[in-house]
């Protein structure tokens, strides 16, 4: 056993001096590296890889790239990660509506029902030569067709929370004098100047006393506007209506509208006559409108605008319509306006049928800006009705939109 563990002994001590002559080299080496200067070095590769990567830089060269396409049509298009193109720009806007009415309910619903309502739209503004645009609006909400307080009010998109394209059309210039724009969804007078500087709380009132001789429109539409000088302006536009019980447009079976309206503008006053034919397979109705506006520059009124419209909408019998809108100057953070026009009882239009009882629509309202972004508006209106249509129908309301 002794002799055993001599001989192992042994032999682990001529192995020892053989593992240290393999040993010495890597020694030597090691003797002679600078460890000083290994550290430096770490250290200057360390400052040039952040002078060489800029990671600011990096991320916008990595979020940018320059692409040629081999299409002819298409080169040097640019395109940014996680945005619209260049050409593109989105906005947003939210509304949302608290009121009550009060009044007998006739075809609109209930009127004495508390209702909150909002209102949510994107719109995207698309240009290829730098002066034309294509507009897209998609809009959602959750508003009541037959409530009588955003049908009064034309508030919101009855949607059932869907979000749908609401209007698309295309808008292009020809020259220094002539504008074009054709589309969906549109009024024949989108390109018409106009003379009403009111900004009306219901929607009767809103359209200045002539919504039919310079407001109806239909499914396709095209409206122009020429700059004639001297302040004049002449608008011209068509419309063609088209739905389950007609065949195209424009067409002897489609309800069509064709209309022209001259404006002029000065500094602190304008007028407008506008005219309108709507041809449907039964009747034909010519309408004729005129409005005008005045800016005082006092500390109390700031403008007053009117309108007067005259028709023949019911089986050849005249009718007639008018409005006068008065805006206030700032009172407090915003301003007062106040309104009346004529309404044939529901609102669909302002009309009045001549031997007909007249029955007017009174409007209230305050606008003011919470910020840059936010506005409210306060208001009521009593809309009155006949005889045969029962008790007046009254309303309140707070909307307050949002701009994004």
């Amino acid at each position: 056993m002794c002799e055993d563990i001599l001989m192992k002994l042994f032999h682990k001590l001529l192995v020892a001096p053989a593992t240290l002559g393999l040993l010495a080299p890597f020694s030597a080496v090691a003797n002679e590296i600078n460890l000083n200067q290994v550290t430096q070095y770490g250290i200057d590769q360390e400052e040039l890889f952040e002078q060489d990567f800029d990671s600011n830089t990096f991320s916008r060269e990595l979020a940018q790239t320059d692409s040629v396409l081999t299409n002819d049509s298409i080169s040097g298009s640019n395109f940014e990660a996680g945005s619209f193109s260049e050409t593109t720009i989105a906005s947003f806007s939210a509304d949302f509506l608290i009121g009550a009415t009060e009044g007998d309910a006739n075809t609109q619903g209930d009127p004495e029902a508390v209702v909150a309502n909002y209102s949510f739209e994107i719109g995207l503004n698309t240009t290829f030569t730098g002066d034309d645009d294509l507009f897209v609006n998609i809009g959602s909400g959750n508003t009541i067709a037959v409530s009588p307080l955003t049908t009064a009010l034309d508030f919101g998109n009855a949607n059932a929370d869907a979000l749908r394209v609401k209007d698309v059309h295309y808008t292009r210039p020809f020259g220094d004098k002539l504008t074009v724009a054709v589309g969906d969804s549109l009024d024949i007078s989108d390109q018409f100047t106009g003379a009403c500087v009111y900004s009306g709380f219901t929607d009767v009132i809103s359209d200045c006393g002539t919504g039919n001789s310079a407001g109806a429109g239909g499914d396709v539409t095209i409206s122009t506007s020429y700059d004639i000088g001297n302040g004049f302006t002449l608008g011209a536009g068509m419309s063609g209506q088209e739905g389950s019980t007609t065949d195209g447009i424009f067409t002897k079976e489609s309800n069509d509208i064709f209309g022209f309206q001259l404006a002029y503008a000065a500094d602190s006053y304008g007028a407008a006559l506008s005219y309108a034919s709507a041809d449907t397979p039964n009747v034909d109705t010519i309408y004729w409108g005129v409005n005008g506006y005045y800016s005082f520059d006092n500390a109390f009124l700031d403008s007053v605008s009117v309108g007067y419209e005259v028709g023949n909408p019911s089986a050849g019998n005249d009718a007639k319509a008018y409005f006068v809108g008065l805006t206030t100057a700032e009172v407090g953070p915003g301003a007062i306006s106040l309104g009346l026009g004529t309404n044939n009882d529901i609102g669909s239009t302002p009309l009045i049928v001549d031997d007909a009882e007249t029955t007017m629509l009174y409007e209230v309202s305050y606008s003011w800006n919470l910020n840059d972004a936010t506005t409210a508006t306060v208001g009521g209106f009593l809309q009155e009705r006949d005889n045969a249509n029962g008790e007046d129908l009254t309303g309140i309301a707070l909307k307050t939109s949002f701009a994004f």
